[in-house]
Formats: C-alpha cells, sequence, structure tokens
C-alpha cells in the first residue's frame, strides 16, 4: 500500500541548497528535520529567519501538493492569525518548483516548541481542542479535487485494507482488534456520510503541534494528512494520537471539551466517537507492526509513542457504551446508557420529594430514559412503542424541533416587551391555519393557562360568569380550568357557576340523534339561569378524549355553539390533544365538525413537548380584555417557544403529517376492528386520524363496562413493548395516541401486541361473545 514504507527522498544538500538559490533567491543553513516521508529540512538564512523546506516524495501525487499548499493560503485569507505555516512564493511567483524529480516547496518556520510525546497540563489539552476546532473552521470554506479522491493510508474509514496485517499484532490484541473492527465495519461506517464533512487536517498529534514559551498551543504543522472527511475524525485522530494507556481519560476529557467550546457537536456526531479513536490506534499498531517486520533497520519516530496497544486494552475495558456517556457529558448531553436502578428505591425517592401518590402509569412503573420518534427506552434497555403520550406529536426528540430549540437558545430568548420577527410569524402562521377566523393571538406557556385566559376573555366579553363543558371533561389544572374538568375530580362536586353536558356517546345511547344530545345544552343552560346566572363560554375537546375518544357526531357541535351563542356566550375549541392534525383530513380538530369557535386554545404539542400555549381569538376580543384587564406572561412568546412552534408548523407541513395520520389512521382502524371479531371483549372501536379509542365490556349485550380488565390490558401490552392509556368516565376504553411520524409497520406491531395481551387477559375471566 502506499506510503506503507516509507522512502523518504535523499537528496544532498548541496543539491537543495543549489535548487533554493535559483528558484527561490534563499540561502542559509541548511539542517534535517523528521519527516516520515517526505525530505524536510530547516533552512535559516542568513538574517536568521527560519524556512522549512520540503521535497516531496517521488510516489505523491503533485495535485496533493497543490491541494497543501491552497488550503494554507485559504486559512491565511480566512484567519489570518491561527499560527499555520505561509506559502513562500518562488521568483516566478509559484508555490513550487522542481529539483532533479522531485517538487519542493518554502514555508514559513513555525517557531517554538513541538512536545512530541511529553505529557501535557490539561490547560494545554484543552486549548488543544480549541486550536483544532478553529483550524476547522478556517478550512471550512475550502475543497481542492485531490484531497476528495485520496486513499490514505491514515484514513480510518480505510481500516479494512489493514486487516491482512493483523496477525502481526500480538495476541490477544489481534483478535480484539478484529472484533472491533468488524463492528466498525458493520454498524459504525455505513453512519459516517451522514456528519457533517469537510477537508481536515486529520493529523493533529504531538509532534504536528507547536507550543509558545508559556506551553500554550501556537501553532499546527505538517498538512500531508489531509483529507476530507467527517469533521469528528479530525477530533477523534488528535484524542488517539494524543493519548496513552495512563492519560486516555485525561486527554479525552480535556480536547474534547475544548473543542465543544468552539464548535459544539451534535449528539450524531459523539456517537461514532470511540469508533473512530479505536480505529485510529489500530490503525497505527498495525503500521508501525508492519514496518518493524518490513524494514527492522529503519528507525521510526512512531513507534516511540504512537499505537500502545496496552490502549486498545483501556478502551475495550472502558467500553463503547461507558465512553459514549461520557463524551456526550462533557458535551452537556444526558447519558444514553444508564446503570439500571431499582424500581422500589426511585420510587421510595419519589415519594419523599413528590408526595406519598406517585401519579405514575403502568405496575410496575417504568424507569424512561430515552425517547426517539415513536419509541421510549427503560432503563434495562428495552424499548416500547409510544401510543400514548401525545405531547411529542411528533415523535420524541424531532431533529427539526431539537435543532430550533438548540439553536435559538445560542442567541436569543427574552420576552415579548421587545419587538422580534419570531412571534409575529407564528402567530401570523397559527391564524392562517384558521383560514383568517381567528387571527389575534396571546400567547402563555401551557394548555391549562391557555384556556383560562380564554376563560377571562369571554367573561370580559360577554359579562357573564357561567362555564359549560362535556360530562367528564378535562382542560387543565387552573383553578378556573379545574372547574370545568370534572375528570380530575375527586368529589364530583361541581363549582357554582358550572354545569356539564352529556357527551355525545352513541355506544352507550345509541338511541340519540345529534339533536338529542345538544338538547342538553338547553338543559345546562336553564339550570344556570336558575341561578341567575348566563353561559360566558362552553369548551369543548373536539375528540372528546376524556369521554372515550368520541368519533365527529355531524351537526351535534354546530347545534351546541348555536345554543350557547343564543344565550350570549362564547364558544372554546380546546385543541390540546385534537389539534395539529391528529385527527387527520383537517388541521384543527373543531374542523371536523363544520364549526367555527370563538377562540381556539393550544398548548403541550405546539412545541412538541417545549412549554407553549397560545389563545387565538378574534381581534376586537383580544383588544376588549387588554383594554379592561392586566394580562401579560413573562415567558409567553418567547423566542425558543416560538422557534420550537415554527419547527412543529414546519415538520407537519413537509412531512405532510396531516394526510399521513388519515391514511395511517384508516389503517389502525381496520386492524382494530378487525381485533374486534377475534376478541368479544372488544365493544366498540373510535378512530379518527391518529386518536383511537377501543372500549372493552365484558357483555357485549349489556356493554358492560370492563374496567379492570381495562387496567389489566394495559400493563399485559406494555409488557408486549406498548404503552396506552385508559379513558372514559368508566375507566375502560383503552386510549392510543401515537406521534404523527408512526408507520404502517408501527401500527401493525401494536396491533400484534394488542393481540397478545388480548389473549392473555381471556384467562381472567373467560368471555363469551353473542
Amino acid at each position: 500500500m502506499k506510503f506503507l514504507t516509507a522512502n523518504t527522498p535523499a537528496l544532498s544538500l548541496p543539491r537543495i541548497a543549489a535548487g533554493l538559490a535559483t528558484d527561490y533567491g534563499l540561502s542559509g543553513h541548511l539542517s534535517p528535520l523528521y519527516s516520515e516521508r517526505d525530505q524536510t529540512l530547516l533552512l535559516r538564512t542568513d538574517t536568521g529567519d527560519g524556512l522549512v523546506v520540503k521535497i516531496v516524495n517521488a510516489a505523491e501525487d503533485a495535485a496533493q501538493i497543490d491541494c497543501q499548499l491552497a488550503v494554507l493560503q485559504h486559512i491565511a485569507r480566512t484567519d489570518p492569525e491561527l499560527g499555520v505555516p505561509r506559502v513562500r512564493l518562488s521568483r516566478s511567483g509559484q508555490t513550487r518548483s522542481l529539483i532533479d524529480t522531485h517538487l519542493i516547496y518554502v514555508l514559513s518556520f513555525l517557531e517554538g516548541r513541538v512536545p512530541g510525546h511529553a505529557p501535557l497540563p490539561p490547560r494545554t489539552l484543552a486549548l488543544i481542542g480549541t486550536l483544532q476546532a478553529l483550524l476547522a473552521k478556517a478550512m471550512r470554506g475550502f475543497f481542492h479535487p485531490a484531497a476528495g479522491t485520496r486513499a490514505l493510508l491514515w484514513d480510518s474509514r480505510l481500516i479494512a485494507r489493514l486487516v491482512p496485517h493483523l496477525s502481526q499484532l500480538p495476541a490477544p490484541y489481534s483478535a480484539q482488534a478484529r472484533t472491533a473492527i468488524d463492528h466498525f465495519l458493520a454498524h459504525t461506517l455505513p453512519e459516517l456520510p451522514k456528519l457533517r464533512a469537510q477537508i481536515l487536517h486529520a493529523d493533529l498529534h504531538g509532534h504536528n503541534l507547536v507550543l509558545s514559551p508559556d506551553g500554550s498551543p501556537s501553532g499546527v504543522i505538517d498538512f500531508g494528512d489531509m483529507l476530507h472527511g467527517p469533521l469528528i475524525l479530525d477530533l477523534a485522530n488528535a484524542i488517539c494520537d494524543f493519548s496513552t494507556p495512563d492519560s486516555f481519560a485525561e486527554v479525552s476529557s480535556h480536547i474534547l471539551r475544548g473543542y465543544h467550546a468552539a464548535t459544539p457537536l451534535d449528539a450524531d456526531e459523539i456517537a461514532p466517537l470511540y469508533d473512530l479513536i479505536l480505529m485510529r490506534l489500530i490503525a497505527t499498531a498495525l503500521i508501525i507492526a508492519f514496518r518493524r517486520h518490513a524494514s527492522p533497520d529503519v528507525p521510526d519516530y512512531m513507534a516511540e509513542g504512537f499505537g500502545q496497544l496496552p490502549l486498545l486494552t483501556i478502551l475495550l475495558d472502558l467500553g463503547r457504551d461507558g465512553a459514549t456517556d461520557r463524551f456526550r457529558q462533557i458535551c452537556g448531553l444526558p447519558p444514553l446508557h444508564h446503570e439500571p436502578r431499582s424500581i422500589a428505591a426511585l420510587l421510595a425517592r419519589r415519594k419523599r420529594v413528590m408526595g406519598q401518590n406517585p401519579y405514575l402509569f403502568y405496575d410496575p412503573p417504568l424507569h424512561i430514559i430515552r425517547g426517539e420518534g415513536v419509541w421510549l427506552t427503560d432503563a434495562s434497555g428495552r424499548r416500547y412503542l409510544d401510543f400514548y403520550n401525545n405531547v411529542p406529536i411528533l415523535g420524541h426528540c424531532h431533529p427539526g424541533v431539537t435543532a430550533a430549540i438548540a439553536t435559538q437558545s445560542r442567541i436569543l430568548n427574552t420576552n415579548t416587551r421587545y419587538l422580534g420577527d419570531q412571534v409575529l410569524t407564528y402567530a401570523e402562521r397559527l391564524g392562517a391555519l384558521t383560514h383568517g377566523q381567528l387571527t389575534a393571538c396571546a400567547f402563555v406557556n401551557s394548555g391549562s393557562e391557555a384556556n383560562d385566559i380564554a376563560w377571562r376573555m369571554a367573561r370580559a366579553w360577554t359579562g357573564a360568569q357561567g362555564f359549560l363543558c362535556q360530562d367528564f371533561a378535562y382542560h387543565g389544572i387552573t383553578e378556573a380550568i379545574c372547574a370545568v374538568s370534572p375528570s380530575a375530580s375527586k368529589t364530583g362536586v361541581l363549582a357554582p357557576h358550572v354545569r356539564t353536558i352529556m357527551a355525545p356517546d352513541r355506544y352507550h345511547h345509541s338511541q340519540h340523534s345529534a339533536a338529542s344530545f345538544a338538547a342538553d345544552a338547553d338543559r345546562a343552560i336553564e339550570s344556570l339561569a336558575e341561578c341567575g346566572l348566563k353561559p360566558a363560554a362552553v369548551i369543548i375537546d373536539a375528540a372528546f378524549m376524556t369521554n372515550g375518544i368520541l368519533e365527529p357526531l355531524p351537526d351535534y357541535l354546530a347545534q351546541v355553539f348555536a345554543k350557547v351563542r343564543a344565550a350570549g356566550g362564547l364558544c372554546i375549541a380546546d385543541e390540546v390533544q385534537s389539534g395539529f392534525g391528529r385527527m387527520g383530513t383537517h388541521f384543527w380538530g373543531y374542523q371536523h365538525h363544520g364549526v367555527i369557535p370563538d377562540f381556539v386554545t393550544i398548548g403541550k404539542p405546539a412545541g412538541n413537548g417545549h412549554p407553549i400555549g397560545v389563545v387565538l381569538t378574534r381581534p376586537e376580543i383580544l383588544d376588549h380584555f387588554v383594554a379592561t384587564s392586566a394580562f401579560f406572561s413573562t415567558f409567553g412568546g418567547n423566542n425558543v417557544a416560538c422557534a420550537a412552534g415554527l419547527a412543529v408548523l414546519d415538520a407537519i407541513d413537509t412531512e405532510d403529517l396531516v394526510r399521513h395520520a388519515s391514511t395511517v389512521g384508516a389503517h389502525f382502524k381496520a386492524g382494530l376492528t378487525a381485533l374486534m371479531h377475534r376478541h368479544c371483549i372488544i365493544g366498540d372501536v373510535r378512530v379518527t386520524g391518529l386518536a383511537a379509542g377501543v372500549e372493552l365490556v365484558s357483555d357485549r349485550a349489556t356493554r358492560t363496562p370492563a374496567k379492570a380488565e381495562c387496567e389489566r390490558l394495559i400493563n399485559l401490552l406494555k409488557d408486549q413493548g406498548v404503552l396506552a392509556g385508559s379513558e372514559g368516565i368508566n375507566g375502560n376504553v383503552i386510549k392510543m395516541r401515537p406521534p404523527l411520524a408512526v408507520t404502517i409497520a408501527d401500527i401493525d406491531f401494536a396491533l400484534a401486541a394488542l393481540d397478545r395481551a388480548l389473549s392473555l387477559l381471556y384467562s381472567v375471566p373467560k368471555w363469551s361473545c353473542t
């Protein structure tokens, strides 16, 4: 392989001196410097200036030399303060010339100390990481075809070429190296093309580093191993080459910390760092072993401190997961791999600091440590398909949203007392999604707050005090909104100004029509009137989630809204659970009912989990409210929240998620309906888009709720790897709300898991179909 044996040039000093005098007009004292494959000399001119003279290896392509010289000129333009050699032009203005058959070029000499393999203090190591990041930044805009096509021996991505030489490593290192290489080729190498890439120095170590008199890094030399590759490859090489078996933990921590401070790394870049360090170490050890075998009499500076095989043992003992978690922690990211902790111990801690009622899902509860897309992972590493949590509506840790949050948080995050584009753009886009019907926005931090402010606006506009909601509704945790959240009440006693209306549950009340269901609003309004009250507002969740995920009943909500408005009240559409395309076909849940509310309130999913709350209403209602009430939310509409909100809207649009929810939801409904034919405990299936409810009954004829069985089934389903919840006034409805990014394959996985869980449920009791 090229340069596996170096074969460095060996021109005489007089011949070199003559060429320098002719082509560069230079003279002085020449002394050799070590170089792996080129003949390198220091020229001290008569004035005392130092210059580096490079006689290029005959096997080197001239285009590679042109690339090296061009990048040095590029760096001189992009970061003139960066300590790299400067190109000395020949008398004819060229960057290189020719002596005999060898190319020659001249660079400035960086004065200072080259540390070699000497140990370096933490401060210097951190500054090395920063210097490397700054060097990569200065090279970021540079490209040369020669670097893009170079197959360099030291490129870790080409480690497969060195596999034939593994036998030259002593046992057990050869077997350990083979296992590491196999994993790299199968799992890590295919992921590298997805990462940030550019032309890199790729060879920063103690022999290519120059230190100033105070010990701080002042420059980088030797661009001979430059290549085009993922940015993280540069850092991996440096960490490996500066490390010894005794210093790896310290060296890697400080260099990585310094690098990340100048160029933040993301999780995808940190993921392959351990394997790239391993490959650099193994490649170095193999090259040294080959050279010792092929040329035992030729001195090799690398053999002194590079490729130390005991470091391989240190790395393997640390392990990929352990090392990656350390790297993530240094870069401010949570660990991916947790030591499993006792559920009982965590539960006891929780009760001590969060109250005796733990309010947890599942029995036993789950210790979740990571989320990605539609999946959650617990501390043991088991993954669960999340079909319950509607907050990350796009999926857990959606890259577009997390990137928007991280980017904006590094720029500005303040309140709306200042002018800014983001909050206005977000408000305009939200208003446009109502087709311009509700264009005024009040920003808060949650759905509860949004509903609270909508209620205050309704009272201010109407002058009335009465409040209507569904008979088992949930709308939030503030005192005012908890009053219209009877599903959260432990007493069942309504506040004096609140009346509930019958939910349009056609499964249990099949004799009712839209009109007869809606007529219950007349009763509620009359009940308020008997106490001298008028309705200020009715609040509705268009998916009727807490009532058991009821499918839209045509004309029902239109009639309710008409009755409330006739009594002087306004209509609030709580879209926290039903909006943002969850129900498919339309962006908003209320659009499935053919109505136009006076308020739309949003929360949790609007930021894919980032705190956001917004009230959308008509401009005249908002203007009247702020003219008669003091209102300002410090964090409402802040820059980071709006960045998250805009990223969610972008994703829904670009990923076509509203249509996707309709398509996948139809497949889901068909699968659940098929399960209903197989399992008699399923009394009803209700699905609109990706809002699904499966009602369990112990007797289909009497439709007797199977509450205990529902609770048991949720835990059985969890054991099968799918997370769901329960809902409904009788607690017998399996509630499933997967992220909008869920796929047909995910749906099929969930259906199969539900089928197995239902079969396990039959042992207690034995059902009979009628």
